[in-house]
């Protein structure tokens, strides 16, 4: 009679065990689907960009405002035609945004140039 109740266990048991396995791995499963898949591309270009860095190299300094669009709104701003007040007051703009220490006779340079482009179109 022992071995019929083992019998009887051995078989309850086998027949519940694909429930149990599928009831622990539901929730799992379900999480998994719920969550939204990241999209490192997609977070990186929806992220804020960060301040300009302050460095101590004017070259890099150049090489970073360059890059900007802080020449070309400056030349928008001022219809292609600005005043030395107006330079100077570019000048404190470019250093309170983090690109000082900088040669402003490039960056003067560089005006000239989005000037340039701003009257050819």
């Amino acid at each position: 009679m022992a071995t019929a109740k083992k019998t009887v266990k051995k078989e309850t048991a086998a027949k519940t065990a694909p429930v149990k396995a599928a009831a622990k791995a539901a929730p799992k499963a379900a999480a998994k689907a719920a969550a939204p898949k990241a999209a490192p591309k997609a977070a990186k270009a929806a992220a804020p960009k960060a301040a300009p860095v302050n460095t101590n190299d004017p070259e890099e300094n150049i090489k970073r405002f360059a890059k900007t669009a802080l020449a070309m709104n400056f030349v928008k701003a001022h219809n292609g035609s600005w005043n030395h007040e107006d330079w100077l007051n570019f000048i404190r703009e470019v250093k309170e945004k983090g690109y000082y220490p900088i040669d402003f006779d490039r960056v003067g340079l560089i005006l000239e140039d989005k000037k340039k482009a701003f009257f050819s179109k």
